[in-house]
């Protein structure tokens, strides 16, 4: 009896979690290939499995390098999913998210994940990559017009550059024509340090990033 695609992508899950390479992409090829599970739900089946390995990690029943492995496995799945999910999502957008690593910051596995996350629901995404200047995120809002900002990072040193993007963008909102709300992300990012910053939202989870995005975007007084 073949297995149904609940069961498929439980075992998809499954393998993910253990960081079983080969087992995961075998399984990821044959739910394409299948038609039987659309891309959005594997992508959302290795959120839920990455949201384990980290809580593993947390134990310390992984090591930073299984955290590491399970990023780059989840973007091998990516690699394999994200051409039918833009065939998927090609009649539409639920709005337009700048998102970037600030100045000073080179972590990017949580950036990703939320990336993909906005993208599984139908979101225009403008990845800028790692290290990004406030200018830089400027000059984004500027050609891009996005409906929400995002900044993220891990360490302390990204509190400061959070802050200074989000002063920059604020300062320059009558020459951009309409205030872009800013949302910070990372596990170490809570309530005193959105205050801080003088950000609009926070979160340190991708699932709930992406409907503080849709809040947002149905909130929006972007300039059509």
């Amino acid at each position: 009896m073949t297995p149904s695609p609940t069961a498929t992508l439980e075992r998809l899950r499954l393998a993910l979690i253990e960081l079983d390479e080969d087992r995961t992409l075998e399984l990821t090829r044959h739910l394409l290939a299948e038609g039987r599970a659309s891309p959005a739900s594997i992508v959302n089946t290795c959120q839920l499995a990455l949201k384990v390995v980290g809580e593993r990690y947390e134990r310390q029943e992984y090591y930073i390098s299984g955290l590491i492995m399970a990023g780059e496995l989840f973007k091998e799945v990516l690699d394999l999913v994200q051409p039918p999910l833009a065939l998927e999502q090609a009649e539409g957008s639920a709005g337009t998210v700048v998102l970037g690593t600030v100045a000073g910051d080179i972590h990017d596995i949580g950036k990703n994940l939320f990336g993909t996350s906005l993208k599984s629901f139908g979101f225009r995404v403008v990845d800028l990559g790692v290290d990004v200047a406030p200018e830089t995120f400027l000059a984004a809002v500027g050609e891009h017009r996005p409906h929400v900002v995002g900044l993220s990072g891990l360490i302390m040193l990204a509190f400061d550059s959070m802050k200074r993007t989000v002063e920059l963008i604020r300062a320059n909102a009558e020459s951009l024509g309409y205030r872009v709300p800013v949302v910070l992300g990372g596990s170490t990012i809570d309530g005193r340090v959105c205050r801080y910053c003088g950000a609009d939202s926070w979160s340190t989870d991708a699932m709930e990033g992406v409907r503080l995005c849709q809040d947002l975007v149905a909130k929006s007084s972007r300039p059509e």
